[in-house]
């Protein structure tokens, strides 16, 4: 099962360490250092799957597209004898997903971090050794301190600006930004597993805020696995003995924590997924193991599926699983949405329809259009769609600026017909381009949720709530936000793509609400 893993250190003078040496160990290459002369050689070094440098759109910094010059490049640019000079990110990588796949996975994080900061980030991705855990694929991503640019290096990233500067400038702290790019790498690595068609998610919650009992597992760095490996003593393991037994102990008195930890990643899995999540939380004993695999099955709150088709059997035919609390959650969401289905109360005048879609065809038209074109017909019917009465609606296939200008056009007929519209996304990101390209207020669903729980921000009958890319809202987080929109009596608009709707088994909220009320 895929697992959550982003650290960010930094490469600072201070800790005895450089740039280049840095770069040159994660690439696998020759440098040299020319503040200091020294040279670093680890191109025999086994292991680098690829390395790349990736720079922001749009920049024409060709220079720093070679490694030693970009490297000494921000040796040069700090003068302090304990200067921070580069930022490393440290990434897992989800072994279910091909090399091909992990690839794009990582060059889009990268060009993430590169397009934020406007610096240039140099990647190497780091596969498993002989002998060593096969999912142990990781990426370090090196990210310069200060902005690229066609001359050279220029002033500092955000990053590394002091927080009292950044507050002052009502932007956010370096905590906060850290959090926002642990929130991205989750969307960006579960995005690329659904495209990927496996049903499987990525959580950058800590166990405690998950409310998850079970201590989680460490991250253990190359250094002390090949030391493990060569039969020497480690100080940090995949669990310490002492965790170990504690979860064992746990998982015997309660079984369900291990299903609840399992459905933080996927609604329905078979007996190998949760084998293979014992195995992250419990030490390797036989007998430890058994015990708490049959304490597990014996579970109340597991649920066997019944295959009303292929989907729910894998290819041996095995079975599939849930949980009591899964099953009752998407059951409740089901009820709720097709309930919302029925309420028609949501309509938009023709008049206020045909406004907004004359508006977005002359826009269309000055933007250099050729005469008479404009908006596609399923555009419009997508349109007439998400402003009909019903209180729930399901858009699918648009992506890019075909579903921003249609969404562009539904916001100019709600507000005509007097609706407050409000948009939300998973990640910060998708929650800004929502807004930058249709032109509808958007935040984070985290964001919103924060708010209701402080009693703010609520919704109500002439609010009209849009979630961008809702195939990647997971059951649990997705029904609060159905019970909240039909208890205000809002209306919900969901809208994702057809990679969001592939045949990946039960466990897939937006497949089921998109099959229960229909969609455009």
């Amino acid at each position: 099962m895929a697992i959550y893993h982003l650290s960010m250190k930094p490469i600072a003078r201070s800790g005895g360490r450089s740039a280049v040496a840095s770069a040159a160990y994660r690439a696998a290459e020759r440098l040299t250092n020319e503040r200091d002369g020294l040279t670093h050689d680890f191109s025999n070094r086994t292991g680098v799957e690829h390395a790349e440098i990736v720079l922001p759109t749009g920049s024409c910094a060709y220079w720093a597209m070679k490694r030693s010059a970009l490297w000494n490049a921000a040796e040069r640019a700090e003068k302090r004898s304990d200067a921070r000079i580069a930022r490393e990110f440290e990434i897992a990588l989800p072994h279910e997903l091909t090399a091909e796949q992990r690839l794009a996975l990582t060059r889009a994080f990268a060009l993430h971090l590169a397009d934020r900061y406007g610096a240039a980030v140099d990647f190497a991705i780091h596969r498993p050794g002989e002998g060593s855990d096969i999912r142990n694929s990781h990426a370090h991503l090196m990210m310069t301190t200060r902005q690229v640019r066609e001359a050279g290096l220029g002033d500092k990233t955000l990053l590394e600006r002091e927080n009292r500067w950044l507050l002052a400038n009502h932007l956010p702290p370096s905590q906060l930004q850290l959090k926002d790019l642990r929130q991205a790498w989750e969307h960006l690595a579960n995005t690329h597993l659904e495209r990927a068609g496996l049903d499987i998610r990525i959580d950058n919650r800590s166990h405690l805020e998950a409310g998850i009992t079970i201590e989680p597992t460490e991250h253990v760095g190359v250094h002390a696995t090949e030391i493990n490996r060569q039969g020497g003593a480690v100080s940090r393991a995949r669990i310490s003995p002492q965790s170990a037994e504690r979860n064992a102990e746990t998982i015997r008195r309660r079984p369900d924590e291990i299903l609840k930890l399992i459905t933080n990643e996927k609604s329905v899995f078979n007996r190998y997924d949760i084998a293979r999540a014992l195995h992250r939380t419990i030490n390797d004993d036989p007998q430890t193991f058994q015990n708490a695999f049959a304490a597990v099955m014996a579970s109340k709150a597991l649920v066997e599926l019944k295959p009303d088709s292929s989907s729910l059997r894998g290819r041996d035919g095995e079975a599939r699983y849930s949980t009591v609390e899964m099953v009752a959650i998407e059951g409740a969401m089901a009820t709720a949405t097709v309930a919302m289905k029925a309420r028609q109360n949501h309509g938009v005048f023709k008049r206020n329809v045909d406004a907004a879609i004359a508006a977005q065809d002359r826009s269309i038209q000055a933007a250099g259009a050729s005469p008479g074109q404009g908006l596609s017909a399923e555009q419009r019917q997508a349109i007439e769609h998400v402003t009909g009465p019903g209180q729930i609606a399901v858009v699918i296939g648009f992506a890019g600026a075909g579903k921003s200008t249609m969404l562009a056009a539904a916001r100019q007929a709600w507000e005509a017909q007097g609706y407050r519209v409000h948009g939300a996304a998973l990640a910060g990101k998708a929650a800004e381009g929502l807004e930058q390209s249709s032109g509808i207020a958007s935040r984070t669903l985290a964001s919103w949720e924060y708010s209701w729980q402080a009693d703010r921000g609520r919704l109500n009958a002439r609010d009209v709530f849009v979630i961008d890319e809702g195939g990647m809202v997971g059951s649990r987080q997705l029904a609060r936000f159905v019970d909240e929109v039909k208890r205000a009596g809002a209306k919900l608009v969901l809208v994702g793509d057809h990679e969001q709707l592939q045949a990946i088994g039960a466990g897939a909220p937006f497949r089921a609400i998109a099959e229960a009320v229909g969609h455009a």
